[in-house]
């Protein structure tokens, strides 16, 4: 037994076990324990609300129609605000990122709202689930998940439950219960949904800068969302014939075949694209004058502060278009083709641990032939999976045409940014943030880059760091960090006028020197487009001309362009392209 040392004793003192353990016992100790999640289960759909939010307005709004289309009872959340996000703080621990103070607090709000109206709590925590996004982040956003239910809790909505969809999970989801049917049906009509969600998003930024008529450009995406949402909501779920199904249940074949039966019918079937089509003669209605001086500004940073519309980004957005940008928003499709890339770079990666795996001697040839096939299977996966995904939002992007820019190939950014960045560094966007500034800036495709981050956003900050050395690089490039809150809105908006008037100049100039180099006068170009209805359709696809960034510098070129050649055959063909 240890003595104790005591200088104002005489000899030592033992330790009294009495004393010790009276102490113990008043004190509670309560070990961490993982969250008893009460699943989802089958029988509960029918009474049961899934709620969902976090991304634009458009894609929640897409994303309920889908789920309705599968048989599920939901509801899209409302746009999240500074309420939301100070009722965040209120039940949230201290050092959330903004997205989760954002969140929880909108969730919180919401029911709390539905309790006002006359619902019991108890049938709020009964009859509603809410559907959210997990991650593997190596930063607070990939724990938010246990800090959403502490925060219910705390609030009063004990019990509630939260389903996490793991980003990089694919069809091996563990969603709790059996509740949600995570199939290739499930997968697809998603992905549909956020894919055109995308596209009409993209075409409403892209236009709505240069609309003559303030306000149409949204009069007309409401209706075109309404239209798509029922063509989601009301669509046909795949069957198997009875028979064929009958004769793959002997063969316990049933459930492969309707895999494939399901993916063939997504390549092959114009359903989303013929959508589309009447999307775009609905777009058709308003007119544009390309001629407005707008510089174009690309927006990029991390996942949920470049796709939320509204207080969780200062309402940059909006901000930006009154002061006469032109936007370029990023898609949450290329964050998916992000994810099939660094599938494949992990799982190269690991190809010299995957071949040797369980092979004790290098005359073990069976072993090492079958670990090379399970290697090449997955890497092929992958693959054909990224492969398809690009085939079909390009299906959608041409259904609707007009001016919008494709994905980047996942290669041309990892090769841009071995000088700057490991592109084996997992967390955020990775490499896209640095790789996306120097894609755009070197293709003349936007004036300035806005990259938008919670505070402290870990990988986001990685990005900042490196994008110094960038910028040192590319002295002509105007890049601009702004880390968002729930406050420091006027001055994150005083940073980015500053930036804007060096990218107003670029526009003024790039302008002056187009009229400056045309053949024809530019007067005579207005005219042309005055007598030309095609040329002020937000469906007429614009050429980009090398070197020249600004839509109004474009079209003034490609104007000249179509007086000095055979104007209605030209206009045409452009126009059905």
């Amino acid at each position: 037994m240890k003595s104790v040392y005591s200088p104002t004793a005489s000899g030592p003192i033992l330790p009294n076990h009495t004393e010790q353990s009276k102490r113990k016992s008043r004190l509670k100790i309560k070990h961490f324990q993982r969250h008893y999640e009460r699943p989802f289960l089958r029988h509960e759909r029918e009474h049961t609300t899934v709620l969902v939010g976090g991304l634009s307005p458009a894609h929640d709004f897409l994303f309920e129609g889908a789920l309705k289309g599968l048989g599920y009872k939901a509801k899209a959340l409302p746009p999240t605000n500074i309420e939301a996000f100070h009722l965040g703080r209120e039940y949230g621990n201290n050092g959330y990122c903004n997205p989760g103070y954002f969140t929880v607090g909108n969730l919180i709000l919401y029911l709390r709202q539905l309790a006002e109206s006359g619902i019991p709590k108890k049938d709020i925590v009964e009859n509603y689930v809410f559907f959210t996004i997990g991650c593997n982040a190596p930063c607070r956003f990939g724990m938010l998940e246990a800090e959403y239910r502490m925060a219910l809790e705390d609030s009063g909505f004990d019990g509630f439950r939260i389903l996490v969809f793991e980003n990089e999970g694919g069809l091996r989801q563990r969603v709790e219960g059996n509740g949600f049917d995570v199939d290739p049906e499930f997968f697809l009509a998603t992905v549909n949904a956020l894919n055109i969600a995308d596209t009409i998003n993209n075409y409403v930024y892209a236009n709505r800068p240069y609309e003559k008529i303030s306000g149409s450009t949204n009069e007309v995406r409401d209706r075109a969302l309404q239209f798509i949402y029922e063509k989601l909501s009301s669509k046909k779920r795949f069957q198997l014939l009875p028979f064929w199904k009958s004769i793959f249940q002997k063969i316990k074949f049933d459930g492969v075949a309707f895999f494939i039966s399901i993916f063939i019918q997504q390549i092959s079937s114009s359903y989303y694209t013929n959508a589309l089509k009447q999307v775009k003669s609905l777009f058709n209605e308003i007119e544009v004058d390309r001629l407005k001086p707008k510089p174009k500004v690309k927006i990029t940073g991390e996942f949920w502060a470049m796709t939320t519309v509204g207080d969780g980004n200062f309402d940059l957005f909006n901000f930006l278009e009154e002061e006469g940008s032109e936007l370029l928003i990023e898609p949450v499709a290329s964050l998916i083709q992000f994810l099939f890339s660094k599938g494949m770079l992990r799982h190269r990666n690991k190809r010299k641990l995957i071949l040797r795996e369980h092979v004790k001697s290098n005359w073990n040839l069976q072993k090492r032939l079958h670990n090379y096939i399970q290697y090449q299977k997955k890497l092929i996966t992958l693959k054909v999976g990224l492969f398809l995904f690009r085939r079909e939002y390009h299906r959608l992007l041409k259904a609707l045409g007009g001016n919008y820019h494709e994905m980047i190939n996942q290669p041309v950014l990892q090769k841009l940014a071995q000088r700057y960045y490991n592109i084996n560094i997992e967390g955020g966007e990775g490499y896209m943030e640095i790789t996306k500034n120097i894609y755009y800036h070197l293709n003349f495709l936007s004036h300035m880059v806005i990259s938008l981050k919670p505070f402290g956003c870990m990988p986001s900050t990685q990005s900042d760091g490196a994008q110094a050395l960038v910028m040192e690089d590319h002295k002509d490039m105007i890049y601009l960090p702004v880390e968002t809150a729930g406050e420091g809105k006027t001055n994150a908006q005083s940073r980015v006028l500053m930036a804007l008037g060096e990218a107003r100049l670029k526009t003024k100039v790039e302008i002056e020197k187009a009229k400056k180099s045309t053949r024809s006068s530019y007067q005579e170009i207005t005219d042309f487009i005055e007598n030309n209805a095609m040329l002020k359709k937000p469906g007429y696809k614009v050429p980009h001309f090398n070197g020249v960034v600004s839509q109004a510098a474009n079209m003034i070129y490609h104007v000249d362009d179509l007086i000095s050649q055979s104007p209605i055959k030209n206009l045409q063909n452009t126009f059905q392209s």
